[in-house]
């Protein structure tokens, strides 16, 4: 499974789960360029830890070109800017 469904399965399948707060925040701070606080990193259980570093790893790489607007809608973050919407 890919990293990002597998961050949308930890969204939906916990919705209440104290480390999606992160999560929304890391995916907040990735999109729209802002700040993390990386401490936090280090309040996440294991799993979360290493989800959290998938991530990270995998937008560094660009692997999620295609899937950046699929990111956004998950979390109502607004589009890019000047850009179209991208599909999958």
């Amino acid at each position: 499974m890919n990293t990002l469904k597998k961050l949308e399965k930890r969204l939906i399948g916990k919705p209440d789960s104290e480390g999606n707060n992160f999560f929304r925040h890391l995916v907040e701070a990735l999109c729209l360029k802002g700040k993390l606080d990386l401490a936090a990193l280090y309040e996440l259980s294991y799993d979360d830890f290493k989800l959290a570093m998938a991530i990270m790893q995998d937008w560094r790489l660009d692997q999620y070109t295609k899937t950046k607007a699929r990111l956004r809608e998950l979390l109502f973050l607004p589009q890019e800017a000047g850009g179209e919407p991208e599909t999958d």
